[in-house]
């Protein structure tokens, strides 16, 4: 993960006097970044892994480290609103995996492999299930991540999210989603980086010139004190 351990350890240096720090890796696909948060945090956190393909999540699901820490599992995708949708993939625990059309996957999709899968968005869920808060939201489902931070309208709007990592890059041109979009929604509440190797670079978008489709990572830590 280049770049991502550093920025979860000052993330985790950051939230080291939070009491549990709630995490959520939203497409954990087979847990890679579900384990390095479990190592980062020390095992204390509670941590929700969020899978909606079925051999990904049976996978996950079987992964003996994360289920003797307990790690809780969800078979769902995060989105703007809930009900189903129709993820694409190329094979069974593919890592990229997408409920959008992308036009350049990595691995072309294949339509046999097409599975319905349940939508429901960070607010509802965090409702339903009585999560006041969210220390980090990491979003990595493949050009979905700005549909995802929407249906976080209420959560963001009544700071319950601490961090938010998102993945922007190739996909987005098939989501038709622009890093000006992420800024309007983050950008006046959010001190926002750029992660690369070894660390951190702060970044402000400054217009097209910032519109970068090569895949990179983003932090974003809510300000103590957002503007007016």
């Amino acid at each position: 993960m280049t770049g991502e351990r550093a920025a979860l350890d000052y993330v985790a240096s950051r939230l080291r006097k939070t009491p549990e720090p709630v995490l959520f890796d939203v497409g954990a696909n087979v847990g890679t970044f579900s384990l390095a948060c479990l190592d980062a945090f020390d095992g204390r956190c509670q941590l929700h892994a969020f899978e909606p393909a079925s051999a990904t999540f049976e996978r996950l699901r079987s992964t003996s480290a994360l289920a003797i820490a307990g790690v809780l599992f969800h078979k769902l995708a995060l989105s703007d609103h809930e009900g189903t949708a129709i993820l694409h993939s190329s094979e069974a625990c593919a890592s990229i995996a997408s409920l959008e059309r992308l036009g350049r996957p990595v691995r072309p999709f294949v339509k046999e492999l097409d599975e319905q899968v349940a939508l429901t968005t960070v607010d509802q869920f965090c409702q339903c299930n009585e999560i006041e808060r969210i220390d980090l939201l990491k979003l990595d489902i493949e050009g979905h991540e700005l549909a995802a931070l929407r249906g976080a309208e209420r959560m963001l709007a009544e700071n319950r999210i601490r961090f938010i990592q998102f993945e922007f890059g190739e996909n987005n041109v098939s989501s038709r989603t622009y890093l000006a979009d992420f800024d309007s929604v983050l950008g006046r509440h959010f001190d926002m980086f750029r992660i690369v190797p070894g660390g951190l670079v702060p970044w402000l978008y400054e217009g097209g010139r910032s519109e970068l489709f090569a895949t990179m990572n983003y932090l974003c830590e809510r300000r103590a004190k957002g503007p007016n």
